[in-house]
């Protein structure tokens, strides 16, 4: 039964690497040219782009390394594994952390205004 557990969390972990990305991206283009949504900040999109980056690679790395032990058992790749997954939750963390304050931030008209809301502006 263990072995059955094991492989199921690894198939999820590897497509969880290759799905990732493409909805974070995907995401993130439709966020920044939504009209009415205030822009993403630069830290915003650095975070985003990071996690693009790593959540894959552990993701990926450690969907295989729980298929085939030899992978594991390599020193190099385990590290490689274990500090991109660190650096996932970490960046998980802080998106989390400007999510918050993004929320409590008014709005302050950042976003390109539309003739719909120029007119509701003028009302």
């Amino acid at each position: 039964m263990p072995d059955i557990l094991v492989t199921i969390g690894t198939v999820l972990l590897l497509i969880i690497g290759i799905i990732y990305p493409l909805i974070a991206m995907v995401a993130m283009v439709r966020r920044m040219n939504h009209p009415t949504l205030p822009r993403l900040g630069s830290t915003a999109i650095m975070v985003r782009l990071f996690l693009i980056a790593t959540v894959p690679l552990a993701g990926i790395l450690g969907g295989f390394a729980g298929l085939l032990p030899a992978v594991w058992e390599s020193f190099v790749l385990r590290m490689l594994i274990i500090v991109t997954a660190v650096a996932s939750l970490a960046g998980f963390i802080v998106l989390a952390f400007l999510a918050r304050q993004e929320r409590r931030r008014p709005s302050t008209g950042s976003a390109p205004q539309t003739d719909e809301t120029r007119k509701a502006n003028q009302l």
